[in-house]
């Protein structure tokens, strides 16, 4: 690999990655597009058979700063632009290349859009607002830039799907041209700059390495890097860059920025609040723990009767340590279609908790006592006489607790809150599996009349519209309500 400046120990995790899908999520000014210069330049000399994509979300962002600082890099290492004034250039950019240049693919009708190089080798590039527009092409590798504001279907459904031009393989942990017994080799890098992007942070299961990201991105010394199947992740700040781009540069943005937002500039912090999120004073490191059931205290669960993209239901348990109230989230219940029924909620609970005799509270959304549900071959007036007749053996004297009359969100928003400030004698602890409920508590968000922002999603299957957050979190909001009234009205 033909390397001609110095690079950090991040990037060169990427570079030298055989993992399939690659992320750099890195500070601002740590290099990204000079990253993608290195990626591309390599790719093409050592693979120039096999048709490479660059991809911005804009076509302005892919002239005017991805391919710019890609091909300024390009031209640091003698790889410049033909034309009759340059005639010793190596490739061509938008136009036909020259005759003579007698390995180029020649069997297009118009050269927009294509990067061609003397040795045979073709680069596609394009924009990503109109996606659907590359669901033709075929290629060997992609690298797309500042994927934070990517659609999450144009990436895995459209530019993964065109990864598939045989041409590199993966031999005893080496990329080479040739082993038609070994695995195919298509890889994707993602680059982009901070953002807390639901989708990313989901594809690469960020959110189960929360204290090891925190514990390495604060540091010119250290950074995150995980490998698992077939995705690699690096996370690192502008510091590990800053031979390229001086200290001063940080310290202006960390001096003229909110502490949070210096954490996702330069830290490349994942996770930190960026402002609207309804659930502001929820923290990760503070809030997460490992959480196990105690088979000695009730169980309090609460249910939401939504049946996309779940039927769902939290479960906890609570203790008094001196006057504090300490709520544990044990375990979350959400179920997708054909088991999305309240019924079958209450049957997963027995699954899992067969043996409990410590007695049982039930909470939940108040309009589940106006809905007509059939369940167990039986009638019932609502889904909380389901409860009653699933769970009747764990029920104790005035078990029921679910609500009248759902309460204002706003005022829900802000009880919610005051817990996770610390300002009310409750202390809330959520078990590290529980994801429905932490990415609801990370990444809802809040409307401009303060309620819930019930953004909706559309399943490209089933063509069912949905909030895919909030559900799981209206059943904490509900259980929090009602269990600790006194401080909520009061």
């Amino acid at each position: 690999m033909v390397i001609e400046q110095i690079i950090s120990r991040p990037q060169m995790s990427i570079l030298t990655s055989i993992a399939r899908i690659n992320l750099f999520l890195a500070g601002v000014g740590s290099g990204k597009t000079f990253l993608d210069g290195v990626l591309s330049r390599h790719l093409i000399s050592a693979f120039p058979e096999v048709k490479g994509g660059i991809f911005a979300n804009t076509y302005d962002q892919l002239n005017t700063s991805t391919l710019f600082r890609i091909r300024e890099y390009w031209a640091s290492t003698g790889v410049t632009e033909w034309s009759r004034e340059n005639p010793s250039g190596t490739y061509t950019s938008g136009k036909e290349p020259p005759g003579h240049w007698t390995k180029c693919r020649r069997n297009f009708d118009r050269f927009n859009n294509i990067v061609s190089f003397c040795n045979g080798g073709l680069i596609f590039t394009g924009s990503l607002d109109n996606a659907v527009m590359h669901s033709g092409k075929e290629m060997g590798w992609a690298i797309l830039d500042e994927t934070k504001d990517s659609r999450e279907e144009d990436v895995k459904e459209i530019i993964l799907s065109r990864l598939r031009q045989p041409g590199m393989f993966l031999v005893d942990g080496k990329i080479m041209n040739t082993g038609e017994q070994s695995q195919q080799w298509n890889p994707m890098y993602i680059s982009t700059s901070p953002a807390k992007t639901p989708w990313i942070a989901e594809w690469f299961e960020l959110e189960n390495y929360i204290n090891e990201i925190s514990a390495n991105i604060y540091s010119d010394k250290t950074f995150f890097e995980k490998e698992f199947g077939d995705k690699k992740a690096v996370i690192s700040s502008t510091y590990h860059n800053v031979h390229n781009v001086g200290q001063n540069y940080i310290d202006n943005i960390l001096q003229n920025n909110s502490e949070e937002r210096g954490k996702a500039l330069i830290y490349a912090n994942p996770f930190v609040t960026t402002g609207g999120e309804f659930y502001s004073s929820f923290d990760r490191l503070k809030h997460v723990s490992i959480v196990k059931y105690d088979s000695s205290l009730p169980i309090h669960i609460s249910f939401d009767q939504n049946s996309v993209p779940y039927n769902s239901a939290s479960i906890w348990q609570v203790i008094n340590d001196n006057g504090i109230w300490e709520l544990r989230c044990v375990d979350e219940i959400a179920l997708e279609n054909p088991r999305n029924s309240t019924e079958e909620v209450c049957e997963e609970f027995k699954l899992r908790y067969p043996n409990h005799n410590a007695g049982l509270f039930y909470y939940g959304d108040a309009s589940g006592h106006a809905r007509h549900v059939s369940a167990a071959k039986t009638d019932f007036r609502h889904h909380y006489e389901v409860v009653e007749y699933k769970l009747y053996k764990y029920l104790v004297n005035d078990s029921d607790r679910t609500l009248i009359n759902n309460p204002s969100l706003v005022l829900r928003r802000d009880f919610v809150n005051k817990e996770f400030e610390g300002k009310l004698p409750i202390k809330i602890i959520i078990d590290e599996n529980c994801h429905y409920l932490i990415n609801d508590y990370m990444y809802v968000k809040q409307a401009l009349d303060g309620t819930k922002d019930k953004h909706i999603v559309e399943d490209k299957e089933t063509g069912d519209k949905y909030q895919k957050y909030g559900h799981m979190s209206d059943t904490a909001d509900y259980l929090q309500v009602e269990l600790f009234k006194t401080y909520y009205n009061g």
